[in-house]
């Protein structure tokens, strides 16, 4: 949103996979989601972000019913989310500078910006949690004795880890993001 009544929706994302209220898996666009589903989710979200002035990037979350095929508005996530890479993969564009370009009064016109722009692909992105399995998948500290990463085209891996890094108790689990495109 551009704070001056515009929004924009860039997609939609799938992040039903979850565990212990923790999204594991989120992937755009949204799978088995039906054409004019996906038009009215963007749609309402655009009209939602428009009518309270917002300025910033952020995310509109609906459930949505599949044997219905209604959604229903779940909450608004002022802030960008974890998976906001799913969404610069497939748009290819960098949310971030984005975010900074309009705190610094220099972002294009957000519907100038969209019309320039055209959806590529699909991306999925699964995150790499410190976790006990055996323990029902507790948060689990310790040594990263060893992390390596391969490199391949269309494969993104936003972490903060390297070997040697200790794991301390007090953490978020999450140590790394790898989004395929």
């Amino acid at each position: 949103g551009d704070g001056q009544g515009k929004a924009i929706a860039l997609g939609e994302r799938d992040c039903s996979a979850q565990r212990r209220n923790q999204k594991v898996i989120e992937e755009t666009p949204a799978p088995n989601l039906p054409e004019p589903a996906r038009q009215k989710l963007h749609a309402t979200a655009e009209r939602l972000m428009a009518a309270v002035n917002y300025r910033n990037a952020g995310t509109v979350e609906f459930i949505y019913d599949a044997d219905s095929a209604q959604f229903y508005f779940l909450e608004v996530n002022t802030r960008l989310q974890v998976e906001h890479g799913v969404s610069e993969e497939v748009w290819g564009i960098d949310l971030v500078e984005w975010m900074l370009q309009q705190a610094a009064g220099e972002l294009t016109d957000l519907v100038t910006l969209k019309a320039a722009l055209s959806p590529a692909g699909h991306a999925v992105q699964v995150r790499i949690y410190a976790e006990d399995p055996a323990l029902d998948f507790r948060p689990s500290a310790g040594l990263l004795s060893r992390v390596s990463w391969p490199q391949a085209d269309g494969l993104r891996i936003d972490h903060w880890i390297e070997s040697g890094i200790e794991v301390p108790t007090l953490f978020d689990p999450m140590l790394a993001k790898v989004i395929v495109h």
